[in-house]
């Protein structure tokens, strides 16, 4: 795609990479011998300013006055050389149009076989392009200042009829005093009116840089002067912030979010802006033109009554001078980490003021004395650690007891041989003179018997045996009618009358235990229970001499 000559890429414009970029380096490259390759049409070339594929942007001097000039130089040897010189040729024409402080100059074009040029103002100040990535926060600084002289660029370039079309970053320029001036008119053009939209075709082209483009440009709408707000607003935004709005991966992606994409307020990345400048610079960035604003007056009047800082920024320059003073160095020394630039300083400020010198060596022993002291109190504190608590301290905690061995479970009593059974004992089955048991115990319900089968012989029910009488229990040692004297009878045994009790052979009769009376206890509520301490070892006194011989510490 072409655009008065100039070639596209992608469909955008790459010719404003041609255009004039007054000192977009920091320093010119100065020719070191003037000879007569390095002049022409009179004019000596002083430094490099800018260099492309197209042209050249030189600082010349003017033959006779000595003035320096801006040369934008093209190249005779590019292959559509004739294309650019007529692009070069309408943009000196735009530029000759203006007359304006905040616009560079022009001050001559010639267009001859061997050379095409165009001779502009030098301002001898970088672009705010370059100041962003070096010192953004100068800018800020003197943000006031750069939003003025923009405007009234751009109002001065509006009242002439034209739309800059490519407001950037790079197509501004601003020195130190906060002077401005707007540079690149290649892509002006007139706004069309009420009669000539209605008749006139779409762009084939679009033209300008991807990130500052306006959203009726990215569809191929004719431009208006809310066209340049919308671009104004994203140099704002970038000022303001170090970034742009809108970001993106792919360059489809980039123009997509200028469409439809909503952008953040530049609060979010800057907390020291105001909600005023915030509502300006979105307002800016609205999708649609009229509501942009009405013009770029309506836009500078409401900038001018409104305040973009929470906290106005400081120069950094002023920083580092309060930071330079001899108080702020000497504390920057001990509280920072020495490297050489604050050693540097402070071998001068000790060699030019003794007092200094004297006061940095006091307070420089005192903190190490401080520390030594500190040093030592760890030391100590260590050792009594590991030491542990003297023996008779009063705030020395007794020492724990180490728990004993549990003491074992009393062993169950063991009948010895031909001792009678417990009383709950039972003695077993057939013993002489004892009834057998019964099959169930006492209270235990008996099976009922099993349903008769359909077909089968039923048994015959047996007569219920005949109630065993209840004999009352016979107490140990006592005398049993009937049973012969020395026999033994075991307690809690039910002899009935006229039982005989045979002696066991060799065996003589024993002799009662006595019970005790159990006299009867209150009952109390029940405490809970606590265990006894655990038995402590025997002591000898060869134990006690032997402990008496150690020492404290082991």
């Amino acid at each position: 795609m072409k655009r008065d000559g100039c070639r596209e890429r992608g469909g955008i414009s790459r010719c404003t990479r041609h255009s004039l970029r007054l000192l977009a380096r920091s320093s010119p490259v100065v020719d070191p011998q003037p000879n007569d390759d390095n002049i022409i049409d009179g004019y000596q070339l002083v430094a490099y300013v800018a260099t492309g594929g197209t042209s050249q942007v030189r600082e010349v001097s003017e033959p006779g006055t000595g003035r320096h000039l801006a040369m934008k130089l093209l190249n005779p040897a590019h292959p559509e050389y004739k294309e650019h010189k007529a692009a070069l040729k309408r943009e000196a024409s735009i530029l000759k149009s203006f007359e304006h402080p905040n616009i560079v100059r022009y001050e001559g074009f010639s267009a001859g076989r061997d050379h095409t040029y165009l001779l502009m103002e030098y301002f001898r100040a970088p672009n705010v392009k370059l100041q962003l990535k070096t010192d953004r926060q100068a800018l800020l600084v003197r943000f006031r200042k750069l939003v003025e002289g923009v405007c009234a660029a751009l109002q001065h370039v509006h009242d002439k009829g034209w739309v800059h079309r490519d407001i950037k970053p790079d197509n501004v320029l601003m020195n130190k005093v906060g002077e401005v001036k707007l540079i690149d008119f290649s892509l002006a053009s007139r706004p069309q009116t009420g009669l000539q939209k209605l008749l006139g075709k779409k762009e084939t082209t679009i033209q300008g840089t991807r990130t500052y483009l306006a959203p009726e440009t990215i569809r191929k709408q004719p431009p208006v002067f809310q066209t340049d707000l919308y671009s104004l607003g994203i140099l704002l935004f970038e000022v303001l912030t170090g970034k742009t709005p809108f970001q993106g991966a792919t360059p489809d992606e980039l123009l997509q979010k200028h469409l439809t994409a909503e952008p953040p307020p530049p609060s979010f990345y800057n907390q020291n802006l105001t909600p005023e400048i915030d509502r300006v610079v979105l307002k800016l960035l609205s999708k649609k033109p009229e509501q942009r604003g009405k013009d770029i007056g309506e836009i500078a009047g409401e900038l001018r009554r409104i305040k973009f800082f929470k906290e106005e920024p400081v120069e950094k320059a002023a920083t580092d001078e309060e930071n330079d003073k001899p108080d702020n160095v000497l504390q920057k020394l001990q509280t920072s980490k020495l490297d050489s630039r604050l050693d540097a300083k402070r071998s001068e400020l000790i060699k030019q003021n003794p007092e200094l010198a004297k006061q940095f060596a006091d307070e420089e022993k005192a903190r190490r004395e401080a520390e030594e002291a500190k040093k030592q109190r760890r030391i100590a504190l260590a050792k009594k650690l590991d030491r542990g608590p003297a023996k008779g301290s009063p705030s020395a905690p007794a020492a724990a007891v180490p728990p004993g061995p549990m003491p074992p479970y009393p062993a169950m009593p063991v009948a010895p041989f031909g001792v009678p059974p417990m009383p709950y004992m039972v003695p077993p089955t057939g013993y002489p003179g004892v009834p057998p048991q019964a099959a169930y115990p006492p209270g235990m319900p008996v099976m009922p018997p099993a349903a008769a089968v359909p077909g089968m012989p039923v048994a015959p029910v047996l007569p219920a045996a005949p109630a065993m009488p209840v004999v009352p229990a016979v107490p140990a040692g006592a005398a049993v009618p009937g049973v012969s004297a020395g026999a033994v009878v075991p307690p809690g045994a039910v002899v009935p009358p006229g039982a005989v009790v045979p002696k066991m052979p060799g065996v003589p009769a024993p002799s009662p235990p006595a019970v005790p009376p159990v006299a009867p206890t209150a009952v109390t509520p029940s405490k809970p229970a606590v265990a006894p301490p655990p038995p402590s070892p025997p002591v000898s006194d060869d134990d006690l001499e032997y402990m008496t011989e150690l020492p404290e510490v082991l």
